[in-house]
């Protein structure tokens, strides 16, 4: 299986002295050479709870985030951004950009480079050529961009799984095509080097749109490659449902599902998708909106409550880190309280960060009330990742105006990041 795959890797890529382009509204970044990342896999890079932040991943010194289209590099110690265009004169405001990312779902930095998906018309001979869903590379400095492989065996043939990250693990790349889910070599192409995992082929394969192909969420820990997949029940509906992986063997196993009311309390039994988890060391963390954290061993199927999070908060939505648990408090409208926490997104508010330990232990209340002062119109924020001890979210002030019956949106969005240890705020970048 994979050992096949890791004998085509390709060598180890060379570390250059790079240096980043200026953008008015980021301080000048100079890229070292040690710049460097790991091919494992990037957990706590992978689980925003916002769109209005795409992509992100890190290195030993900095932050890659694609923001409006576009993708960045922010400077851990300083929180300096600066747009990633190595281009001279460049006025990174269209597809010439080598910043410019705009059909990007996964990001991930290894060895010495970066990488990105993408999906675009290729202009070739004076027309444009369909080459479906693609993995790039480029410089850390935004230059010497070029195509790595295809992600389709049919150029387009199969668009829903644009909705789904692919993910790079110890130099393979997991990604799903007409609902199986395919492994191959960083590098590799795909008609010789692609492996089946798991599924079955769809018979959809080739249409503009995959209805049938099951969606997956792909995450890997240690020696383990884990999809999540929404499963049919019985009743006729669906439930988050995570597999296992052996690169070495081959072989998938179903090791844990939502749990059932029975053992969360007031947590509905069926056709649920999990507010948030992440898998460490063989054990899965979730957050069930409305009922607390909690953790299950994968290996006993044992499930226990970490902590009671409703005196805090009675909703929220969380991401983790191998260090932290967090909480942002959140409010359910309306018109979408009763989907809330089962893959709604219809909620309001954010002002406090709950931090957790991953045994639970209660740490610290980070108070963001500063920012609804700071702007008029600031309405709700949305959790983003967690870096070392700094949590990133983003503030959203945007506001809808109305003219003889037309209503428009002016966007206000503001990357911002806290903190843990010192509580301080700090607003990254701003865009509309």
């Amino acid at each position: 299986m994979i050992k096949k795959l890791l004998s085509v890797l390709l060598a180890a890529l060379l570390t250059l002295s790079l240096a980043a382009c200026n953008k008015d509204d980021g301080g000048k970044v100079n890229i070292p050479d040690t710049q460097t990342g790991d091919y494992d896999f990037q957990k706590n890079m992978h689980q925003s709870n916002t769109y209005d932040a795409g992509e992100v991943t890190e290195t030993n010194e900095g932050i890659y985030i694609q923001l409006d289209d576009y993708v960045y590099y922010i400077e851990k110690a300083t929180k300096n951004i600066t747009i990633l265009c190595g281009k001279p004169e460049c006025a990174h405001n269209d597809d010439t950009c080598n910043a410019n990312t705009h059909y990007t779902d996964s990001l991930w930095f290894a060895g010495s480079k970066l990488y990105y998906t993408d999906s675009a018309y290729i202009p070739e001979n004076g027309q444009y050529v369909d080459y479906g869903l693609r993995v790039y590379s480029i410089d850390p400095n935004g230059e010497n961009r070029r195509v790595v492989q295809d992600l389709e065996f049919i150029p387009s043939g199969d668009t829903s799984s644009w909705t789904v990250k692919a993910i790079q693990h110890r130099g393979i790349v997991y990604f799903p095509y007409s609902g199986v889910l395919y492994a191959m070599p960083l590098g590799g192409d795909i008609k010789k080097d692609a492996v089946a995992v798991w599924g079955e082929k769809s018979e959809d394969a080739g249409s503009s749109f995959n209805l049938s192909a099951p969606q997956y969420t792909l995450w890997a820990d240690g020696d383990t490659m884990y999809f999540m997949v929404n499963i049919p029940q019985t009743n006729g509906t669906y439930k988050d449902t995570l597999f296992a992986y052996n690169p070495e063997t081959g072989a998938v196993a179903q090791v844990w599902e939502t749990p059932n009311a029975d053992e969360v309390g007031e947590w509905v039994s069926t056709g649920v998708e999990v507010n948030q988890w992440y898998v460490l060391d063989g054990t899965i963390y979730f957050y069930l909106s409305g009922n607390d954290f909690w953790r299950t061993d994968l290996a006993t199927g044992e499930t226990v409550k970490l902590a009671n999070t409703s005196d805090k908060t009675k909703y929220g939505e969380a991401i983790f880190s191998d260090n932290y648990l967090c909480l942002m408090n959140s409010t359910p409208e309306s018109n979408g309280g009763q989907q809330y926490g089962i893959g709604g997104n219809d909620y309001t508010g954010g002002d406090t960060i709950y931090v957790y330990g991953l045994d639970g232990s209660f740490i610290k209340e980070l108070p963001l009330k500063s920012l609804y002062e700071q702007f008029d119109t600031l309405e709700s924020c949305k959790l983003a990742f967690c870096s070392g001890s700094d949590i990133y979210f983003v503030a959203d002030a945007s506001v809808q105006s109305w003219s003889s019956g037309v209503g428009k949106m002016n966007w206000n969005l503001n990357l911002c990041c806290v903190n843990i240890e010192t509580g301080e705020i700090t607003q990254i970048f701003s865009w509309d």
